[in-house]
């Protein structure tokens, strides 16, 4: 059987955005809200929250899937691979998605602009779910 291809996707990421998702989680951290302590820090620049940057796997997973928002089923495993910065531009792309245990299985991966990995993910979909090749 044969799947669909995982589309790519880029999402640049900003200040605004950054601070707007400090203030509706509540984690101020001040490695991802305040540019002096962050700059003493190891990314010497505030970096983005973790979710800032898998939005780009979610984002091709919705695209793929033809939905407006991930349907419950799936899961994924997130393994954070490096810091994501403000002016990031971040690209989700991803293997060629294969059967796995009667799902299906998409090893997506996130690397910045420079070619930096920033973040692999293992997300299954329940197979009734993958769009097919038609």
């Amino acid at each position: 059987m044969s799947w669909a291809p995982f589309p790519r996707v880029s999402h640049t990421v900003t200040t605004t955005e950054i601070d707007a998702y400090a203030a509706r989680s509540g984690d101020r951290n001040p490695l991802h809200v305040d540019p002096a302590f962050a700059a003493a820090g190891p990314f010497g620049t505030i970096v983005a929250h973790g979710p800032i940057g898998l939005q780009t796997v979610f984002e091709a997973l919705t695209r793929w899937l033809g939905a407006e928002q991930l349907p419950p089923g799936g899961l994924a495993d997130v393994a954070f691979r490096g810091p994501v910065r403000a002016g990031d531009t971040i690209t989700c792309t991803a293997a060629p998605p294969e059967a796995h245990a009667g799902d299906v299985l998409v090893r997506a991966v996130c690397r910045n602009q420079d070619g930096g990995l920033v973040l692999e993910a293992l997300v299954v979909v329940p197979r009734q779910l993958a769009p097919r090749v038609h």
